[in-house]
């Protein structure tokens, strides 16, 4: 048997400035940059050590039902099965920059979504926005809410993606140009965390996988308390 591993995680990098909701353009909020920072050199002290500053919303990542509500399961109390699982493949490449992605889109796939499933949606954003630029945010594909209410009518257990988990969040400003808010909120995640649904978001590579199931296995830090956590995502094909 031929084992093929698939890494469908985004490299960490300081360089990248858009790699959450961009809620200063958004709201005028201040946001942390990621930092990685040496503080210890191999030739200085003996060993190299470093100190990383990010956000749990930044690069891959998962959300958790405490990210949108407070009484909801946190990070560290979410089942190992809701990271771990065959995954459906559901191809949507030929969304264009700016389109939705909508019930129909999902049922004329023609994937076999099964109750359990982790559902795999894959439009090749991130890799071809590309990640952390201004651009991936203004020309997002989005998730529409009929689609949010289609999957949850399969009973997925978890819904993994390389584009925006919701409704398009901005709109272009006809005057100056900027991104602002579009009014519309984020039903998608209070749907999916409300139901128990864990988002895995901003999956990279996804054009790469070959089969229309795979075993998916993201895997997070366990931060107590936390609304979610960093990931390090990969898909193993098997023949």
């Amino acid at each position: 048997m031929t084992r093929r591993l698939i890494d469908l995680t985004l490299p960490v990098q300081t360089q990248y400035d858009w790699t959450k909701y961009p809620a200063r353009r958004a709201y005028g909020q201040w946001e942390p940059p990621t930092i990685l920072s040496t503080f210890t050199t191999v030739e200085k002290e003996g060993l190299m050590m470093q100190r990383i500053e990010t956000t749990t919303q930044s690069f891959t990542h998962f959300d958790a039902p405490r990210h949108f509500y407070a009484d909801g399961l946190a990070a560290d109390e979410i089942p190992l099965d809701q990271f771990v699982g065959e995954a459906v493949v559901i191809d949507m490449l030929r969304k264009q920059p700016g389109e939705a992605v909508w019930a129909a889109d999902l049922e004329a796939s023609g994937a076999e979504v099964r109750e359990g499933d982790i559902a795999l949606i894959r439009t090749g954003w991130t890799n071809r926005a590309p990640w952390g630029t201004e651009r991936m945010w203004r020309e997002m594909i989005s998730l529409e809410e009929d689609a949010c209410d289609w999957l949850l009518a399969k009973k997925i257990k978890s819904l993994a993606l390389d584009f925006q988990a919701d409704v398009n969040p901005f709109r272009v400003c006809s005057d100056c140009g900027n991104l602002t808010p579009a009014g519309r909120g984020s039903p998608n995640h209070r749907k999916f965390l409300k139901a128990g649904v864990v988002l895995l978001e901003w999956l990279v590579n996804l054009a790469e996988i070959k089969k229309p199931r795979v075993l998916l296995v993201c895997l997070p830090l366990k931060l107590v308390g936390a609304d979610g956590a960093p990931m390090r995502a990969i898909a193993i094909e098997e023949d």
